[in-house]
């Protein structure tokens, strides 16, 4: 034998090599298993026994999240697997592949996603669902005054929407979408009304308008409820409703006064004929932004009572006489009770008296109302020209008790305390116009 070993020395290297192959080929075959690996997305992430294990649990999964979501669910996550030899330790079984398989898989759903300018802002569940929210919208900001007809109603931006399939996480609610496109932010911060609050504190305490607040709820009134949820957020609509509507009404012509200089009676003044206000019917053109008018044209205009000129006769001494019918003494009487919040300023040609929601607001003096409505940041307001060359304005109001052209006396209420327009809170915010100049009021009130 060991002459045998001693003649096959040459044979030595092949033998080694060939124990060295079967030590490792025991070792590799004791370390792996012939199996499948899983793939999500291109990245390994463990190993099946078996390729129909897979399709099992993916299935399983499936009619799972179809059921908790009662949507046709389409697999978003690219998954795959290949045969080959794996390691042992990778290896997991059906129900650990499923636990791990939950975490990273993605399902489409069919969706409709509305887009504006261009961009996806939202996606919902359907093309009625999308075009009915839409619908809403215009509807909400479509709303007609008295003896006005609608024209025409868009939207101010491109606005379209478009079926396609989508992650499910991305749907939303019709609801979420609509709060989304009216204020501009899918995170809106979210407030539940406690007892003793109201739409200023709430303001107060948000650094907010309660002007916002309102838009940004659709609000009608300011009255809340108990648990009411609120969203904090000063709206910036992605969408905004643009209206043109035709109307007509009835309007009052206030007289004008004429001064004729008596050279003969200096100090006396009298009047030799009494005014009388006239009437007119126009046809108007308005363009409207999300139900707030912007620009208002008259297209006719029929005169229905002429207005009867006043005529005074006063001495070269008298300084000051009425320019229009129910002129006012001069001297203003304060329009509200309450304490001033904000004194007259550069920057704020006004004063600013607290008080409490629906406090009466009356006329400092007598005269016509000029205006009578609602004017951007100043809300609900009413202006009387008191035809003295003093005219008077009350804004912020909650509601208003006189329409345009109306005769009011000193100390008549024509309108409510509220915090209406770009407000903090309630209360009057009262300017004095002397000749068409801003003046401090406290110069005037008595």
């Amino acid at each position: 034998m060991v002459k045998n070993f001693r003649e096959n020395k040459s044979c030595l290297p092949a033998v080694a090599v060939i124990v060295v192959l079967l030590v490792s080929l025991i070792g590799l075959f004791g370390l792996r298993t012939p199996g499948y690996m899983v793939y999500v997305d291109g990245n390994q992430e463990f190993a099946l026994k078996h390729k129909a294990d897979l399709q099992e649990v993916l299935n399983k999964i499936e009619v799972r999240e179809e059921t908790n979501c009662q949507y046709k669910l389409e697999l978003a996550t690219k998954v795959e697997c290949k045969r080959g030899l794996v390691r042992k330790s990778q290896l997991v079984s059906c129900k650990e592949a499923e636990k791990k398989l939950v975490q990273v898989l993605d399902f489409k759903v069919p969706a409709c996603a509305i887009v504006v300018d261009g961009k996806k802002i939202a996606y919902v569940e359907s093309k009625a669902a999308a075009n009915s929210m839409l619908n809403r919208l215009k509807k909400e900001y479509s709303q007609l005054e008295a003896g006005e007809k609608l024209v025409a109603i868009d939207f101010a931006e491109k606005v379209k929407v478009k079926e396609e399939k989508v992650p499910f996480k991305k749907l939303v609610s019709i609801e979420e979408a609509y709060d989304l496109i009216r204020t501009g932010t899918n995170n809106p911060e979210k407030y539940i009304v406690k007892e003793g609050d109201n739409l200023w504190l709430i303001a107060r305490r948000n650094d907010m308008y309660v002007d916002d607040i309102v838009q940004a709820n659709g609000l009608t009134t300011e009255n809340l409820q108990l648990d009411q949820e609120l969203i904090l957020v000063k709206s910036k609509p992605y969408i905004n409703v643009i209206t043109k509507v035709e109307g007509e009404k009835t309007e009052v012509i206030p007289y004008e006064t004429k001064v004729i200089v008596d050279k003969n009676s200096p100090g006396s003044i009298r009047v030799k004929q009494e005014g009388k206000n006239g009437e007119r019917h126009i046809a108007y053109t308005a363009n409207k932004r999300n139900g707030i008018t912007e620009k208002t044209n008259i297209i006719e205009e029929k005169i229905l009572k002429a207005a009867v000129d006043k005529v005074v006769i006063k001495g070269t001494r008298v300084t000051q006489i009425a320019s229009r019918g129910g002129g006012g003494s001069g001297a203003l009487d304060w329009p509200t009770y309450g304490r001033i919040t904000q004194y007259y300023r550069s920057g704020h040609r006004a004063i600013d008296i607290g008080g409490r929601t629906g406090q009466a607001i009356r006329a400092a003096d007598s005269g016509y109302v000029s205006f009578a409505g609602y004017q951007g940041s100043y809300g609900k307001l009413v202006i009387v020209n008191h035809n003295n060359g003093i005219v008077t304005k009350y804004a912020h109001c909650s509601s208003i008790n006189v329409s345009t052209g109306q005769k009011v006396s000193k100390g008549q209420t024509i309108a409510a305390l509220g915090s209406t327009g770009r407000s903090s809170g309630p209360h009057l915010h009262f300017e004095v116009l002397v000749n068409g100049s801003a003046t401090n009021p406290l110069n005037y009130l008595r």
